[in-house]
């Protein structure tokens, strides 16, 4: 396993019950993270899951994705609609990592524009991201996965 891939869960996604309205049932952070784990070992990328609900712990996760990892598949939740000045801090890190050509995909368990899910500022996702995935429960996660493996070998 050469790459390495960071996927950070933000703040309020330590409880994924108040996802089963959106019609993800018995869903758990630790059903993602073996999920995911499962997907990266058959696809030979070295994982390290986590979450946090501390913004300045957040952004010293990705600070560290700009030094030690290959990609990034971050579910910002909250985090992405915070204050304008906390959100300019995730933009402008998102940013730095994407100027190193590293693969950065955000990510949502549930469809984020469906009726009735609000969103009250925009979504941060960098203009050199490679992408964002939303409303496919854990398979979210899945696809990204699949997109930075692809990513990883074309570079």
């Amino acid at each position: 396993m050469n790459n390495r891939l960071l996927i950070i869960n933000g703040p309020g996604l330590s409880d994924l019950s108040n996802f089963s309205e959106y019609g993800h049932d018995d869903l758990t952070l630790e059903k993602v993270q073996q999920k995911c784990l499962e997907t990266c070992e058959s696809l030979g990328l070295s994982l390290v899951f986590c979450q946090t609900d501390d913004e300045v712990e957040l952004t010293n996760y990705l600070t560290s994705a700009c030094k030690e990892f290959d990609a990034l598949i971050i579910n910002p939740i909250g985090y992405s609609h915070a204050s304008l000045i906390d959100s300019d801090i995730y933009t402008s890190n998102i940013e730095t990592i994407t100027l190193q050509n590293k693969p950065v995909i955000e990510v949502h368990i549930a469809n984020i524009f469906q009726k009735g899910i609000d969103i009250t500022k925009p979504i941060k996702v960098s203009e050199g991201s490679v992408g964002f995935v939303s409303g496919f429960g854990i398979h979210s996660y899945d696809l990204a996965i699949r997109a930075v493996s692809k990513k990883l070998r074309i570079n």
